[in-house]
């Protein structure tokens, strides 16, 4: 999955969620969703695919387990504790981190997904000529919309799903303020 696809994706289940614990969020706590959707990948991917390209060549690292996921869960815990009702954007966080743990399917990683629990290595990935070759790979791979010449990729459906989500999002909230304007008028 690519940007589009956990930014979409996340954002519609969240907003589920808001609807569902009747949970009125503002533009701050959206910002935490929106974050939490891409932050394994902001953190692992520079990590493991530029830093580490010659040695370990893995962009799911440490932020793509649920310890990182328990760990930012802690912390948002003990500040909400802390600071009542008005601090729950942490937790939001963790919980935008856990949908993309699930959005990239970790569960087909379980070493990396339950890291230490197998041991301190995370998975080899495939090492590129230059870093730059990984991330061309997973563009042309994630917008290229056939395997084999017969059907859809995940990647490439996540993104189209996303997509749709973030428009439809975003035309929803020009919509209702143009209503607002017009009925305050």
């Amino acid at each position: 999955m690519f940007i589009f696809g956990h930014l979409g994706i996340t954002l519609g289940i969240a907003f589920l969620v808001f609807c569902t614990l009747k949970i009125v969020p503002d533009r701050r706590l959206y910002g935490f969703i929106l974050i939490g959707a891409i932050l394994p990948d902001l953190i692992d991917k520079p990590i493991g695919e530029i830093l580490l390209a010659n040695s370990i060549s893995n962009g799911r690292l440490f932020a793509h387990t649920l310890l990182f996921v328990f760990i930012l869960l802690l912390i948002g815990t003990c500040l909400y504790k802390r600071n009542g009702s008005e601090e729950k954007a942490i937790l939001f966080l963790a919980f935008a981190s856990f949908l993309h743990l699930c959005e990239d399917r970790m569960w087909f990683s379980p070493k990396t997904l339950f890291y230490p629990l197998f041991g301190f290595d995370f998975p080899q990935g495939i090492i590129e000529q230059h870093w730059w070759d990984y991330f061309l790979m997973c563009f042309f791979g994630t917008y290229s919309p056939l395997t084999g010449g017969i059907e859809l990729t995940y990647a490439f459906v996540s993104e189209l799903i996303g997509i749709s989500i973030l428009l439809t999002f975003i035309f929803y909230h020009i919509y209702r303020k143009s209503i607002q304007r017009w009925s305050s008028r």
